[in-house]
């Protein structure tokens, strides 16, 4: 599991499995037992970067309003790596919506 990819989440607080980007760097992933997400969704909202990659099948958002640790066995499937200017998207999105910029 490493930064910038992005997995299937299955979280017991939603319905179905949603997908998310991991934002944790790839230290922090390898030793320990949760990962830093940011999720995504179909819905456009105020500080919600839109990202085009080929794996996501519709139009997708970033939440970054919602960073969260999840725990590793939580997430099923990897969809794929965001390019690398679409994490720096998704970077600026988080740090405006924590209010680092």
């Amino acid at each position: 599991m490493k930064r910038g990819e992005i997995w299937v989440v299955q979280r017991p607080e939603y319905p179905k499995p949603r997908p998310a980007v991991i934002l944790s760097i790839n230290p922090i992933n390898d030793l320990h037992p949760d990962v830093i997400v940011v999720p995504i969704t179909g819905k456009p909202a105020p500080l919600r970067p839109h990202i085009s990659e080929p794996f996501l099948d519709k139009a997708s958002y970033v939440k970054c309003e919602t960073v969260t640790a999840v725990y590793k066995g939580l997430l099923k499937q990897r969809l794929g790596m965001l390019s690398a200017r679409s994490l720096a998207t998704v970077e600026k999105g988080v740090k405006t919506a924590l209010g680092l910029t």
